[in-house]
């Protein structure tokens, strides 16, 4: 995929595009050009990537501190956190 050098802008307000997921300015909502959205695949597989990315953070915080676990019942967290003080 290629990635333009310089940012695309809001042909109406030339606000930031910050997602091309969407095809309308987040801004001012007008219309965006169609070249400038992802397809339904690219869509896909971002999503995809982003909740591995998510999966990963969340058994990373898991093996910093056990009690962040949401199989850990909150009463438990909640004991373990008040013998630290």
């Amino acid at each position: 995929m290629d990635l333009p050098q310089e940012p695309h802008r809001c042909p109406k307000c030339n606000a930031l595009v910050v997602d091309r997921r969407f095809p309308l300015c987040t801004t001012c909502h007008a219309a965006l050009p169609k070249e400038w959205i992802m397809t339904p695949e690219q869509v896909e597989k971002v999503m995809e990537i982003d909740h591995e990315i998510q999966a990963e953070h969340t058994e990373s915080l898991k093996t910093l501190d056990p009690r962040i676990d949401p199989k850990v019942s909150p009463i438990i967290r909640f004991l373990k956190s008040s013998t630290r003080m």
